[in-house]
């Protein structure tokens, strides 16, 4: 039974109240972790009791007795990130909880903060020795040696240069294995099982190339607009707050090579070996109406609250297939899927030829599961054709209560598995595609809040092929 000591930094904000403590509250609750202690590190004047309160809104499933051991094993300690003198405090509270719950040294940090802070709290963390160094793998992966790691909240820098700064940084204090960069989108049940479906059904894999695949839509709409995030969202936008990281990874998860083995390092090979490929043709920036009035938000803010995109892959497998990206704040509805259209067959009927290919859909969110749609013959009629869905509901099939992406991505750091985070590489290489849009260039077009997005979408394909999935 794994035993663990969570350091959260930043336990007072967003990430900590409504996915994180809930995360911990399932591991719990699941008997996955029964020996822990919580320690929330901040610079607010808070207390262990308030920040669990905050987050108690966002249990599911709760349970007084759970909650309870929670309770007793939480601590806080105020924590400026940038004051060397605080940090002796934090390595005193860690060392005395660890003692008082008998804890054999495991420990797991959380940097749930902006990026701007990383590089100094690294530092500082390696400097007071709190976070040691791995100096061999036994130290990194077996039992018999406690372990710590880290874990980096995305985003991880705000453009390539400011990634390989903090990943030249972090590199120098720490050892790869004990570091984990977060995409959250990673841990979401459907996006792991992306690469299950396509390499384990022989139906699949084989057409799983340009010979067959018309074109991919990724899509992560939202109907959200910015709520409290506006200070952060302003300085980063659609690209590079979503494009970046979730959608990037989505990509190179559906598209990457057969990795030889499914383990961390080649999963993350494959992955690192796609993102080198893509290259991006077309972008089209949208902001919605009333983004500028929102708190914090400068009144001739030129950030995007939509992206869309067209990239292409220039490799054997993926030349020429277009990939269509969109996302967006303040949409008509909350989705994240991915589409893959096949190409059309050769019609043989003298009539009622099918108007549209066949597609397999994945579909992320809300509605988990996937679906392949075919042309099948409707009923009573020679030679007419319909489209019926062969589908595979997730939660009707395992239940409404599989683990979430942050449970099952804080169960893969106590495990010390790094097959969904993801690689300094890997970081570079997408914020390498992102830094060739030159926003400068190009128009910023208005939407109305709760629409489609804007109209103008259809210049992201001047020969008008691609119809929206959704």
């Amino acid at each position: 039974m794994a035993e663990c000591t969570f350091v959260i930094l930043g336990a007072t904000g967003d990430l900590a109240k409504r996915k994180l403590f809930p995360a911990i509250y399932k591991l719990i609750k699941d008997k996955k972790i029964k020996k822990f202690a919580i320690i929330g590190a901040a610079n607010s004047n808070s207390s262990a009791e308030k920040i669990l309160e905050n987050s108690k809104k966002f249990i599911k499933q709760y349970n007084s007795k759970i909650w309870e051991s929670l309770k007793k094993s939480t601590y806080y300690q105020q924590l400026n990130f940038y004051n060397t003198q605080d940090y002796p405090k934090l390595k005193k509270i860690i060392e005395d909880v660890e003692k008082k719950h008998k804890l054999y040294g495991n420990k797991l940090f959380y940097l749930a903060t902006l990026p701007e802070h990383f590089k100094k709290i690294t530092e500082l963390l390696s400097k007071n020795k709190i976070v040691k160094k791995h100096i061999n793998k036994k130290e990194c992966s077996d039992c018999k040696h406690p372990w710590s790691r880290i874990v980096y909240e995305k985003p991880f820098g705000h453009n390539l240069k400011s990634a390989q700064k903090i990943n030249k940084y972090i590199l120098k204090l720490f050892h790869e294995k004990q570091i984990y960069r977060i995409d959250h989108y990673l841990g979401k049940e459907l996006v792991s099982n992306i690469t299950l479906v396509r390499f384990t059904n022989k139906i699949f894999e084989p057409l799983w190339n340009n010979k067959n695949i018309d074109s991919v839509q990724i899509i992560l709409s939202e109907k959200l607009g910015i709520d409290s995030r506006g200070k952060f969202y302003d300085k980063y936008g659609a690209l590079k707050d979503v494009v970046q990281n979730h959608m990037l990874q989505m990509l190179a998860v559906t598209t990457m090579e057969p990795p030889k083995k499914y383990t961390a390092k080649e999963i993350r090979d494959a992955k690192s070996n796609l993102l080198e490929q893509v290259k991006i043709d077309n972008v089209i920036l949208g902001q919605y109406q009333e983004y500028t009035k929102e708190k914090d938000i400068n009144l001739k803010s030129k950030t995007e609250t939509f992206a869309a995109l067209k990239l292409f892959i220039n490799n054997k497998r993926w030349k020429n297939v277009p990939f269509y990206l969109k996302t967006g704040k303040a949409l008509d509805k909350k989705e994240a899927s991915i589409h893959l259209k096949f190409k059309m067959v050769k019609c043989i009927l003298s009539k009622s030829c099918p108007t549209d290919s066949n597609y397999l859909t994945i579909k992320i969110t809300p509605e988990e599961g996937f679906f392949l749609e075919l042309n099948a013959k409707l009923p009573g009629v020679k030679d007419k054709i319909t489209t019926v869905k062969m589908d595979f509901c997730h939660p009707c099939t395992f239940g409404p209560n599989s683990p979430g992406a942050y449970e099952m991505l804080l169960l893969d750091v106590i495990n010390g598995d790094q097959s969904i985070f993801v690689r300094s590489d890997e970081i570079e290489l997408s914020w390498k595609i992102i830094d060739q849009i030159d926003k400068n260039k190009l128009n910023l077009y208005k939407y109305k809040k709760g629409s489609k997005g804007p109209k103008e979408i259809e210049l992201l394909d001047p020969n008008k092929k691609i119809i929206w999935r959704a």
